[in-house]
């Protein structure tokens, strides 16, 4: 997130905030679907869980960054996260979404066989 910020000329200080509200996902009935297509439907269950799991987790962190600039500068509540922890989080972040964009990738070559 900021930690790569540097690298394609936009400021350090500089952070992700999606523009829309995050709407959540309505989980695929698996149990009405034929049995080739359950396990496609658990998947797409995953990946919506993943990405409203990673856009919270996005919301989380923005919220605490406010909140510690907001420390620096008054007597308001510290942020819940340190230095660290934000950063742990935001690997975390990052690892997840590779490893969902890695099963995207099987799941399209499966079907383009």
């Amino acid at each position: 997130m900021t930690a790569n910020a540097s690298s394609n000329g936009a400021s350090t200080n500089a952070r992700y905030r999606p523009s829309a509200q995050f709407k959540p996902f309505e989980w695929v009935q698996g149990d009405r679907l034929d049995s080739s297509r359950q396990s496609q439907a658990a998947f797409l269950n995953d990946a919506r869980d993943i990405v409203q799991g990673a856009q919270t987790l996005v919301q989380l962190l923005g919220w605490d960054e406010d909140r510690r600039d907001a420390a620096a500068s008054d007597a308001d509540p510290a942020p819940l996260f340190d230095t660290c922890q934000r950063e742990s989080l935001q690997r975390l972040l990052s690892a997840t979404l590779g490893l969902l964009h890695a099963r995207i990738e099987v799941q399209c070559e499966a079907l383009a066989e």
